[in-house]
């Protein structure tokens, strides 16, 4: 029976494109001075960067 799951590419893969939508998303708040979406966006961000560092 084959294992399930991510290879370590393809997790970054996937981390790598989940960045690219909160990047767009904290931009976007900035625009419209959403301040609770720009604080949400930054964590979100900082946590996907850690991740990344694996």
């Amino acid at each position: 029976m084959e294992e399930m799951g991510m290879t370590n590419e393809q997790y970054k893969g996937f981390l790598l494109n989940e960045l690219e939508d909160w990047e767009e998303v904290l931009e976007k708040a900035k625009e419209e001075n959403a301040e609770n979406t720009v604080k949400k966006a930054e964590k979100q961000i900082r946590k996907i960067n850690k991740m990344l560092a694996f």
